[in-house]
């Protein structure tokens, strides 16, 4: 059996056992040490299965994940992202839909201190879900808005998936964060539109706040101040090349926490809880992490990016081609599998021959992020779908799905737009460095 085939038949083995619903970080470590095992021996397989779990958990790059999950608690019980959705029902206040375009802001600014899709839609459910029911949106466009805000949280920076994508494609997260910010700015403008445009055709199903004045619209804007002074620091930070995205998640962690007793809104109590959350998650993040460090060395070994790629030339494939074939792939992975296990999963076969193909890496990685974006809130699985509906026993998955299949055109036209100009993804990172 060639080194290829062996690597299809261990990709086909790994799909099998997710299928069984086997936890991706089993799947991975199982055919990543039994494919090396297989290709190069039991010695390299135990150095791999001994040496890589230490490698991953002194990675100084990936010291970022576990603060800015931190911050993110931190902001949660800090009652931040509440604060953020009244300046957004304010400021949009007048319109008809108002409450569904502020959740989206909301969404997409709390996305900013918190990096997480799921922890976004599920914070963001318990604050808007009842203040829409009050005000008498149907279920089906409230949790719409909030699963689609949600997305917002893994591409506008700090984003989860963007340092994990850096680690995996060995890039600088830097230029990562600057060329996901535009696209995630327009994603969150599309999301808006989309929201407006359901509720004029809802015949008047969809109510309006009464609109404020404008010295309370401009009140609004300065309420969330602890959002305001996070994101100065953590990511304006970044881009004007203050700080590393490693020095700038610590400084966003402490100053979380710093402002959080400051304004008496966390307590010593909600801090450990805040610190338990972080290091459970980031505990999963690791292992998952350093699974799929496996299973890409055996990847490489195999060169089954090498073959993809004489394959799609052979077949005579042009670029827009591929992509597309990619995307689509993505897309279909989108509707079973989960964000972070996708990108670690895929990313190792597939940017090679992107790569190969003339696109640039940067480019590509706000791409996989936004279809894993589409994937979170699309059927049968939707994570956020599922976080949302998790919060309130009474909401039918059916209402939910029903609500959102107008919002899974905001991504697509984002995807059409980046195509035909890249430069909506990297001006901003090859104008700052």
């Amino acid at each position: 059996m060639s080194d290829t085939t062996l690597g299809l038949s261990i990709l086909g083995i790994m799909f099998v056992l997710l299928a069984l619903r086997a936890p991706v970080w089993l799947a991975l470590a199982l055919c990543g040490i039994g494919g090396n095992f297989l290709i190069s021996g039991p010695y390299a397989a135990k150095l791999l299965a001994g040496a890589t779990p230490f490698d991953q958990a002194t990675n100084y790059n990936l010291s970022v994940v576990p603060l800015f999950i931190l911050m993110g608690e931190v902001a949660t019980s800090s009652r931040l992202s509440s604060e953020l959705f009244q300046a957004a029902r304010v400021v949009f206040s007048g319109l008809r839909g108002g409450l569904a375009i502020a959740t989206i802001g909301a969404s997409g600014a709390f996305g900013t201190v918190c990096g997480s899709s799921v922890a976004t839609a599920a914070t963001m459910t318990r604050i808007s879900l009842p203040e829409m029911r009050r005000a008498g949106f149907t279920d089906s466009f409230s949790t719409a808005s909030i699963a689609a805000g949600g997305t917002l949280g893994i591409l506008i920076p700090p984003s989860i998936i963007l340092v994990i994508y850096s680690a995996i494609a060995e890039l600088s997260l830097r230029k990562l964060f600057a060329a996901a910010f535009l696209p995630g700015v327009a994603l969150a403008i599309l999301y808006v539109l989309i929201a407006l445009g359901v509720a004029a055709l809802s015949r008047g199903q969809v109510p309006a706040d009464p609109p404020a004045s404008l010295s309370t619209r401009l009140k609004a804007l300065a309420a969330p101040w602890q959002f305001l002074i996070l994101f100065t620091v953590t990511i304006g930070g970044i881009y004007m090349g203050i700080f590393s995205p490693n020095e700038a998640a610590a400084i966003g962690a402490f100053g979380a926490i710093l402002l959080g007793f400051v304004t008496r809104r966390l307590s010593f109590l909600a801090l450990r809880q805040a610190l338990r959350a972080t290091a459970i998650t980031s505990a999963m993040l690791f292992l998952i992490i350093i699974a799929a460090t496996m299973f890409a060395n055996f990847v490489v070994q195999t060169k089954l990016p090498d073959f993809l790629i004489a394959e799609a030339q052979a077949m005579g494939f042009g670029r827009i081609a591929v992509l597309s074939s990619i995307i689509v792939i993505y897309l279909v992975l989108g509707c079973f599998l989960e964000g972070i296990g996708m990108v670690l999963i895929t990313v190792p076969v597939f940017l090679p021959v992107v790569t190969s193909f003339g696109y640039d890496p940067i480019w590509f990685g706000v791409i996989v992020v936004i279809v894993v974006e589409i994937g979170l809130i699309s059927p049968p699985v939707g994570m956020n779908i599922f976080v949302i509906q998790a919060q309130f026993a009474d909401l039918k998955l059916v209402d939910i799905y029903r609500g959102i299949l107008p919002f899974l055109l905001a991504p697509l036209i984002l995807i059409l737009a980046l195509f035909v100009a890249p430069q909506i993804a990297l001006w901003l990172p090859q104008a700052l460095y």
